[in-house]
């Protein structure tokens, strides 16, 4: 039995090492990438029209199909950068969703910092995370033929507890449904551009990861010079109160409104 038990640990170990190489090589090609697109980049704002004569695409399908390539500089929890190549030989309109996630390229099982971030803004704005989710108000980002172009964007993280990103980890976007299910949170998300971005995140860490608000407005952090206070002020966390009643009555209206007009038949 011993022997059967050795052997079955030194094969996950095998594993677990050839799984941990994989996503490694899997980061640095990610940060390979994205230091590509950034030497190249040209900073634009969103805009609310497609550029005349260019193809209109929405953003993962236009991955998918290998028109574009899209890398992502997570900074910190407030915001980062989203860098768009493209990759045809003539103009594109990238639609740009209202919320889309970031995401360690590693994985928060491999030890890696982050914690998935919602994306939103304006200009526009979006977001990002390790689950990091991101939103905005929408727009376009047009690109010229084989060039690359780059935005800026704001975020909340997702989960509260993990550590904080920042610019050394790889992260990949994904789509926000695959950073959180929760509606109210991707509303929040969507109004980040008209919101103060730390109410937001303490009504983030709310409605998303489920930590209690009196346990957020009383937590304390340690400040450099010894000084210890509260992590959210008090105008923040009524601030961020005010931000969860808004989303969660935005969402029961949404299915107020789809439930009558299901029953109407309209």
């Amino acid at each position: 039995m011993s022997r059967i038990f050795t052997s079955a640990l030194s094969l996950l170990l095998v594993l677990a090492l050839s799984t941990f190489a994989m996503a490694d090589n899997a980061a640095k090609e990610a940060k390979a990438k994205v230091r590509d697109l950034a030497k190249n980049a040209q900073m634009v704002k969103l805009s609310d029209k497609a550029l005349d004569g260019a193809a209109e695409v929405d953003l993962f399908k236009a991955i998918e199909d290998d028109q574009i390539e899209v890398g992502v500089i997570q900074g910190a929890m407030k915001g980062g950068k989203l860098f768009i190549k493209n990759k045809t030989d003539k103009p594109l309109s990238v639609r740009i969703p209202k919320a889309f996630g970031t995401r360690p390229v590693m994985g928060q099982d491999m030890g890696m910092g982050g914690g998935n971030q919602l994306m939103g803004g304006n200009g526009m704005g979006m977001g990002g995370g390790m689950g990091m989710g991101g939103g905005m108000m929408g727009g376009f980002q047009n690109i010229p033929a084989e060039k690359v172009t780059a935005v800026k964007y704001q975020s909340v993280c997702l989960e509260y507890g993990k550590p904080e990103p920042n610019a050394n980890i790889a992260y990949e976007i994904c789509p926000i449904e695959e950073c959180t299910q929760k509606p109210e949170v991707i509303h929040l998300v969507e109004s980040l551009d008209s919101v103060n971005l730390r109410s937001a995140q303490f009504a983030a860490w709310h409605m998303n990861s489920g930590t209690p608000v009196e346990h957020l407005a009383t937590e304390t952090v340690l400040h450099a010079n010894g000084v210890r206070s509260t992590n959210f002020s008090r105008q923040e966390v009524q601030q961020g109160l005010q931000l969860i009643q808004m989303s969660r009555a935005a969402v029961a209206e949404k299915i107020q409104v789809e439930t009558s007009s299901s029953s109407t038949g309209y």
